[in-house]
């Protein structure tokens, strides 16, 4: 009997569902490919739906991240964290980095900002 109840409950527990977060208006406009040209290479950016993101130098892959907006800001987190500020025609602009759990503004990489591709 006690193998019984003890199959039925791994049955129910395996049946539970989680529930998948809903994305936030912010999170949804975000979600999406970005671009920008520096130096004669170009940088893209694809934010997913997931919090998860790919960063391409040139057309090839180079980092899988994931991210999250804290405070109105993009948090893409790999060994450290780059932050990005939301502009108002929804491209992106690098504006700092949390490295070792502080938050540095000052490197900066030319403000380069990224437009939004789709």
């Amino acid at each position: 009997m006690k193998y019984i109840t003890l199959l039925i409950g791994l049955l129910v527990a395996g049946c539970t569902t989680i529930p998948v977060k809903e994305l936030t208006a912010e999170e949804k406009e975000v979600v999406g490919g970005y671009q920008s040209k520096y130096n004669g290479n170009t940088f893209k950016y694809i934010f997913m739906e997931n919090g998860r993101g790919e960063w391409f130098l040139d057309g090839k892959k180079e980092q899988e991240f994931k991210w999250k907006i804290i405070n109105g800001e993009i948090h893409a987190e790999d060994d450290d964290i780059y932050i990005y500020r939301i502009n108002d025609d929804l491209s992106i602009t690098y504006i700092g980095i949390i490295r070792d759990g502080k938050r540095d503004d000052s490197i900066k990489f030319a403000d380069i900002t990224f437009k939004k591709i789709k």
